[in-house]
């Protein structure tokens, strides 16, 4: 029986490997590229906490940004940070006729978390049609914040979802990279089928009116998510979800330092994804339970239980090869086996450690 059940979960991984391709290559969606835009105003919202070390990159992103001046709002608002945070948005916002310094009050954590208590304070400021998020540790591109309103411009979509990567040459940044590829891949494919899954608040899009609609962050649900929870909100106010990949919308950002940092970032996400979508969740498990499975088949059939994670590996290696390409960004072939290792590792580790009776750190606030 063991041995059916092995078979049949390794088959299943590697029949759905084989359809997530197929979707990518024959169901992608693009929106607004290409097409020629209006300017509507927007707001592009940045909450800092303790984000001294990333914000000079962040900021001169902002400053090449290729969208009329006089139809952009920047506010940055300092979370409670205890480094320099402050003191170089202030300087920034006194350089910049476009920037809004904002010092965020402290909200109530049974209602709101650190993150959407800020971006609540923020939006109160908001003159844009539209608001775009990112975060203090990410790098927009100069196309970014059009190629985002092309693709709401288009769509009427209430949500935008832009496209992210990890960025770094060090071997757990690319692992981490390759995981973020993987995970985004499923995501964009389900959503082109008209499955909204999720969105992620370093590469996002809502349209006022949608927000407003919810009764913004203060409006929605406790979550430690809160952009998984403000895009399931939306979408029950019936307003469409799009996930936009392209290169102009692609947002870059910092992986985790360690495994430990890895771990508390995972367990945060574990619960926004135990309220996804049934489909989504078979689709997780069957990754997850795929390594036990085929692991079983090794152990009683050494070469016909590695030939067929072999298999696999090459079909999952080439949708995620074929997703990046999307983006203009090309994937080394060589990391894909030492990826396999790592995914095994990382999503029994997550697995654990979620229903490990801990706190989720985030920020240095407890949850």
């Amino acid at each position: 029986m063991m041995l059916l059940i092995s078979i049949g979960l390794v088959f299943l991984l590697i029949l759905q490997d084989v359809i997530l391709f197929l979707l990518l290559r024959y169901n992608f969606k693009n929106y607004g590229e290409g097409e020629q835009i209006a300017f509507p105003q927007i707001s592009i919202l940045i909450p800092c906490r303790n984000e001294a070390h990333n914000l000079p990159q962040c900021l001169e992103a902002l400053e090449s940004l290729d969208y009329p001046s006089s139809k952009l709002q920047i506010i940055m608002g300092n979370d409670g940070s205890e480094d320099g945070t402050a003191q170089i948005l202030q300087q920034w916002a006194k350089q910049n006729s476009q920037a809004l310094y904002l010092e965020v009050k402290a909200g109530d954590g049974f209602k709101m978390n650190g993150k959407a208590n800020a971006l609540q304070q923020m939006v109160g400021h908001a003159t844009g049609e539209l608001l775009l998020f990112t975060d203090a540790d990410c790098v927009v591109g100069p196309n970014w914040a059009r190629s985002m309103v092309a693709a709401w411009q288009s769509s009427q979509a209430g949500v935008v979802t832009g496209i992210t990567r990890i960025k770094g040459h060090a071997l757990f940044d690319r692992m981490q990279a390759f995981d973020w590829w993987l995970t985004l891949g499923m995501v964009k494919v389900m959503d082109d089928l008209g499955i909204a899954v999720t969105s992620m608040g370093n590469n996002m899009l809502i349209s006022k009116s949608a927000y407003d609609a919810v009764g913004g962050f203060e409006g929605i649900p406790f979550s430690l998510t809160e952009d998984f929870e403000m895009a399931k909100q939306i979408e029950a106010k019936g307003f469409p979800l799009i996930h936009l990949v392209n290169q102009d919308n692609l947002v870059v950002t910092k992986g985790q330092d360690n495994f430990a940092g890895l771990m508390r970032q995972r367990k945060r996400w574990m619960s926004g994804a135990m309220d996804l979508p049934s489909v989504w969740k078979l689709l997780l498990g069957l990754q997850v339970l795929f390594f036990p499975a085929v692991l079983f088949l090794v152990f009683l059939y050494p070469f016909e239980g590695i030939i067929l994670w072999l298999i696999k590996v090459l079909i999952q290696g080439l949708f995620i090869y074929c997703f990046a390409l999307k983006t203009r960004i090309r994937l080394k072939w060589v990391d894909f086996l030492l990826f396999e290792i790592y995914y095994m590792l990382t999503a029994w580790s997550t697995i654990v450690y979620y229903f490990w009776p801990s706190k989720t750190d985030w920020k240095g606030r407890k949850y």
